[in-house]
């Protein structure tokens, strides 16, 4: 069985309710005081042994819950969830969670083990100072691809320039690939409007995060016309598809990609010529959070190198903490579409805070899935 990003955690617990719902999580979430600390992340985001480790150490119970989206947690928060200790937003929603008044800063001398992130990491753009949150892992959200079943379908007549090429080295080049109609019914797209329409922005050369209606309309109606290729709109059973040959191609977080790859080694990840999302996820505390010193005892615990390179090695997500990746795996750290260098970052954008437009996107992305 395998797992997905955002399923060591999927496969003890059962399927994920439908996105804007709660995830299951490992047990019954304890209320009021009990012995716990309840983390509300994305699914396939610890080692095996993260949970059991800091439990044995603490005598503290973890009880995780998961989502499958941001908004999936935003939904979650809004809706007056209390009891969760510590949330693992990406950086344009943690803004967002910020603006609503809904995280309590962090108290960076709680947490010994934060001059462990590396500098690069300390100031980012949605959380200058880590006011709010500490850096847990970073990615990109590229091109997933079966290398055989790629290969096959090049073999037969290109149709445009850029399909030649990708008939030569057999590697999806830029998002075009994904209007291909050799790939009809064999293509995975994230459950993730930003994500999705991002893509179908940037294959226009526009930004992620552009706030002009007709430019998000205009890749809405890129996707609609792209949607008969499309086998499923999926965020958490993108890995599983890959593994199984399934789908030839997906849209996917970078880690997921990886992990796939572990059990299917047909499977490639490419980063697009035009350029892809680059995430982090981060460790916040809610302000209704019952137990912050849990939380914090278990932000210092992730950021330990030990830990930290154990998470970075099992989930191939790439680490912020500098003390851990001598200890990642060498062909892991070497890897520069795991670990891009700065010419291949600078072609890369942070899903950013679009204000009012946010609800331009909700809208088309309704639109999309009705369509």
């Amino acid at each position: 069985m395998s797992l997905s990003r955002r399923t060591f955690l999927r496969g003890m617990t059962g399927a994920l309710m439908a996105p804007g719902l709660a995830g299951c999580g490992l047990g019954s979430r304890a209320k009021g005081d009990g012995n716990t600390v309840n983390i509300y992340s994305w699914a396939d985001y610890l080692h095996p042994d993260t949970i059991p480790d800091f439990e044995k150490r603490t005598g503290v119970q973890v009880v995780y819950d998961t989502f499958a989206s941001n908004e999936a947690l935003l939904a979650k928060l809004q809706a007056g969830a209390s009891d969760y200790d510590i949330v693992v937003p990406t950086g344009y929603m943690l803004r967002q969670l910020v603006k609503l008044g809904l995280l309590q800063p962090i108290d960076h001398t709680r947490i010994p083990n934060l001059k462990n992130i590396m500098e690069r990491f300390q100031n980012p753009g949605h959380d200058p100072g880590l006011k709010y949150s500490v850096p847990y892992t970073w990615g990109t959200t590229g091109i997933g691809y079966n290398t055989t079943a790629v290969r096959r379908a090049m073999e037969t007549r290109s149709v445009s320039l850029q399909m030649q090429q990708m008939a030569m080295d057999k590697t999806p080049a830029d998002w075009d690939v994904f209007w291909d109609a050799r790939m009809a019914g064999r293509i995975t797209l994230l459950d993730d409007s930003r994500e999705t329409i991002g893509a179908a922005l940037k294959r226009r050369g526009h930004s992620y995060n552009t706030t002009d209606e007709a430019l998000i309309r205009k890749a809405t109606e890129d996707l609609k016309l792209q949607k008969p290729l499309t086998m499923c709109y999926s965020s958490d059973q993108v890995i599983t598809q890959l593994v199984s040959g399934d789908c030839w191609l997906a849209l996917v977080y970078s880690g997921d990609a990886y992990q796939a790859r572990r059990e299917n080694p047909d499977v490639g990840y490419a980063i697009p010529v035009s350029g892809c999302s680059i995430w982090m996820d981060s460790l916040c505390i809610p302000k209704s959070a019952p137990h912050p010193q849990r939380a914090y005892d278990w932000i210092n615990y992730i950021l330990e190198p030990a830990v930290g390179a154990a998470i970075a090695n099992y989930t191939r997500y790439a680490t912020p903490n500098l003390l851990a990746l001598p200890l990642v795996k060498e062909e892991l750290r070497q890897d520069k579409v795991l670990y891009p260098n700065e010419n291949i970052l600078a072609r890369c954008e942070e899903i950013g805070d679009v204000g009012k437009a946010v609800f331009t996107y909700d809208r088309m992305w309704t639109e999309l899935k009705c369509s």
